[in-house]
């Protein structure tokens, strides 16, 4: 019941960083002073035990799921916010990567 949904935001999580990763990765490149300022939130640090983790949920109480589900999109909230921090640095300093960034978004959808 809830342990899709759980599912299903931990892979945003997933995703949310790995995009993170290559916009500081193209930002460190370039210039690593577009990211001055900006402290990544402490859940882009945390690195899950995928398969323990999903062990855990079984043994979780409905309310349990509830607080995992809750302080899951908390974070995802918290990730997308520091890429969009991100992409608003690079939109005010480089224009062009962020004009890369599109059109690889583009092309892997």
């Amino acid at each position: 019941q809830i342990i899709q949904p759980l599912l299903e935001l931990d892979q945003n999580r997933s995703k949310l960083k790995l995009y993170i990763g290559h916009l500081t990765a193209l930002c460190h490149d370039r210039d690593p002073l577009i990211l001055r300022g900006l402290t990544p939130p402490a859940s882009y640090h945390l690195d899950d035990d995928q398969a323990a983790w999903e062990k855990e949920l079984q043994k979780m109480t409905q309310e349990q799921l509830r607080d995992e589900l809750e302080k899951g999109e908390k974070e995802s909230a918290e990730l997308q916010e520091f890429a969009n921090a991100i992409l608003q640095q690079i939109a005010d300093h480089c224009p062009d990567i962020l004009e890369q960034v599109v059109n690889a978004l583009e092309e892997s959808s």
